[in-house]
């Protein structure tokens, strides 16, 4: 009696083992064939033209620290020259009808580039993060919204107002070199 409830044990086990794999498989491949999430998380918009009164909030240190030096040297990556770097990368977008803001952490001082800047906006804010959720939670329509971040919990909280969230690197590739 003690090796037949052993067997029962064992092979009870092998069914639930096998039921939680196919469940974990399942939902993976659930999850990467409809979610419209690209690497890391993040939506990959459809390619351009239709994105007609979009406004694009761009995480500027973020995107700065992530996209622009990609694990290049970071030393005074906070700095005028840099911010100007990444300025110059945005106004470069690929649509010249798109609305873009780039928001960095802190106070100015505001640079010459960043105070001639239209293209894009650029704003400091105490929390870069915050100014973000308050521009998307404010808008008219969530939807025509984008923001750009590498942060994951930014872009969940974004996503969660109705907001669409790009990678920087997708970001970037649309405004050239």
């Amino acid at each position: 009696m003690h090796r037949s409830a052993l067997h029962a044990f064992g092979a009870g086990l092998l069914d639930t083992a096998s039921i939680v794999t196919g469940v974990l498989a399942f939902g993976l491949l659930f999850a990467a064939a409809g979610s419209g999430l690209g690497a890391r998380g993040v939506y990959d918009p459809p390619s351009p033209g239709g994105e007609r009164d979009v406004r694009w909030l761009v995480d500027g240190f973020n995107v700065l620290h992530a996209g622009v030096l990609r694990g290049g040297d970071r030393q005074g990556w906070w700095r005028e020259e840099m911010r100007a770097r990444l300025l110059a990368r945005v106004a470069a977008f690929d649509d010249e009808t798109a609305e873009l803001w780039v928001v960095f952490d802190g106070r100015g001082p505001l640079g010459e580039a960043e105070l001639r800047s239209r293209r894009p906006h650029v704003v400091f804010a105490p929390s870069a993060d915050e100014w973000l959720l308050a521009a998307v939670r404010d808008a008219e329509d969530p939807a025509s919204v984008v923001v750009v971040t590498a942060d994951r919990q930014l872009a969940d909280r974004a996503r969660h107002r109705g907001a669409r969230v790009v990678g920087p690197r997708t970001f970037l590739n649309r405004c050239g070199t």
